[in-house]
This record gives C-alpha cells, sequence and structure tokens, in this order.
C-alpha cells in the first residue's frame, strides 16, 4: 500500500514537473505576454505608481469612447490615488483575450475598491472593462479601454 502511494506521488510530482516546464515553454506567446502586462498594469493601480502604469499606455490611447484621452486617463487615475492610499484591483470571473496578429482585445471584471488604510474598503465598485492592444517593438501597449459598472 505504502509503494502504491508513494508511485502515486512521484508521479504526481513528475506530471507537476512537465506541466510547469511546458508552461515556461510556452511564456514567450504573445498571449502570455499580453496577460503579463495586464497583470503589470494591475500591480501598478493597486500600488498607486501612476508613471509605471502610463509606461504601458499609448500615446494616442481613446478610453470610453473618446471621453478620455492620454493625459485624461492619468489625471483620472492620479484623483483616484490622491483620494484613496488603499487601492484595490481584483479581477473577477475569467480574463478573456483575442488575438488579432498584433491586435488583441482582453475582456474582464475587474472590482475597484479604495479606503483610507483600514481593514475594510471604504468604497468599491464592479466594472465591465474592454481594452485594446497593440504589439509595438515586442511589447504590448494600450491603445483604448472602456469601461462600466456592472448592471448599469
Amino acid at each position: 500500500m505504502f509503494t502504491f502511494f508513494s508511485t502515486v506521488r512521484c508521479t504526481s510530482i513528475l506530471v507537476a514537473i512537465a506541466l510547469s516546464m511546458l508552461a515556461a515553454c510556452s511564456s514567450g506567446s504573445s498571449e502570455d505576454a499580453l496577460r503579463a502586462r495586464v497583470d503589470q498594469l494591475q500591480a501598478a493601480g493597486e500600488a498607486g505608481e501612476i508613471s509605471n502604469f502610463m509606461e504601458v499606455v499609448a500615446d494616442d490611447f481613446a478610453g470610453n469612447g473618446g471621453e478620455f484621452d492620454r493625459l485624461g486617463l492619468e489625471r483620472l487615475l492620479r484623483i483616484v490615488a490622491l483620494r484613496h492610499s488603499d487601492i484595490g484591483v481584483t479581477r473577477t470571473g475569467i480574463t478573456e483575450v483575442e488575438m488579432h496578429g498584433e491586435l488583441a482585445t482582453v475582456t474582464m471584471r475587474i472590482l475597484f475598491t479604495g479606503g483610507s488604510g483600514g481593514m475594510l474598503p471604504e468604497s468599491g465598485q464592479l466594472f465591465l472593462t474592454t481594452s485594446s492592444w497593440r504589439l509595438v517593438g515586442g511589447d504590448w501597449q494600450l491603445v483604448g479601454a472602456s469601461w462600466k459598472p456592472v448592471g448599469a
């Protein structure tokens, strides 16, 4: 009996190693690079690092149907960062990625929360977001985004 469980455990470890190696081999794909870029934006947003966030945003960015350009987005983010010392950015559900060569679309639900350092957030809103991306010189740039409160 002990030998059976040891064999199963060793087999499980080998399968996990093999899957990790496959993931590492595919990590150079465009979709993986785009997902990493989205992760980078999330981390910068939560840390209130607006400059790092804006490094990913293209010069010709257009948000919410032209309501925000790149400068307008930066100003919006700075206002939010000044208003809330703690910012939470949580993706809920599945992040959908559609690849179109050097263009891509990412759709996801994001829960934004803000607070002043307390244990619970003071405010929060769930948004449905769709973002447009362009591959430039090997890096993904955010060229457009739309966001609306879920249920609106």
